[in-house]
């Protein structure tokens, strides 16, 4: 296997600067960082990849992953949806909204027992798909499988597997609760 080179600004091709990383880090520049490689990646494929496909679909980014989430979880209260989304509460309820008036997804105030308080303000909401957003996921699901496949062969089996488990292991280590959970 050969060495992966990446190209510096100057233009001079240089080694992989993890193989050599000291404990401070003191060899890494900003374009380095793992933090920074990976939301460039994940930028690149939300703008070439998924944004394209889901554009004939009529539906944005936030509300396909929680249309696919909805779908797979229906129902399920809103804090869980937000916590399974990773955005935020109003991102959520924003999206929430747009596709409630599309007739994707419908909510539904889960009753309180107990005092009217201002506890009531904060009631537990309750988020399910709608048939018609069952429908839309079940034609996007396809060409969104068919596009992943198709980004991931690009590596082979063994970097597949080394990028799965690789993820996982960064998962473990930061402690992110939604590790090993399928996730759009």
């Amino acid at each position: 296997m050969k060495k992966r080179t990446s190209k510096k600004a100057s233009g001079t091709r240089t080694s992989n600067p993890w193989v050599s990383l000291s404990r401070n880090g003191a060899n890494l520049h900003i374009e380095d960082f793992l933090t920074f490689r990976l939301t460039r990646l994940s930028n690149a494929l939300r703008n070439n990849m998924t944004k394209r496909y889901l554009e004939e679909f009529d539906l944005s980014l936030p509300e396909w992953r929680l249309l696919a989430l909805v779908t797979r979880f229906s129902p399920l209260r809103f804090s869980e949806l937000t916590n399974r989304s990773s955005m935020d509460k109003g991102q959520v309820s924003r999206t929430l909204r747009v596709m409630t008036k599309r007739g994707l997804t419908k909510t539904k105030i889960i009753a309180q027992r107990g005092s009217r308080s201002a506890e009531a303000l904060a009631a537990p909401v309750s988020v399910s798909i709608t048939p018609k957003g069952k429908a839309l996921y079940k034609s996007v699901l396809p060409v969104a499988q068919r596009r992943q496949a198709s980004m991931l062969q690009t590596l082979n089996d063994s970097e597949r597997v080394a990028l799965y488990q690789t993820l996982d292991k960064l998962f473990a280590v930061i402690g992110d609760p939604d590790a090993g959970q399928d996730d759009v």
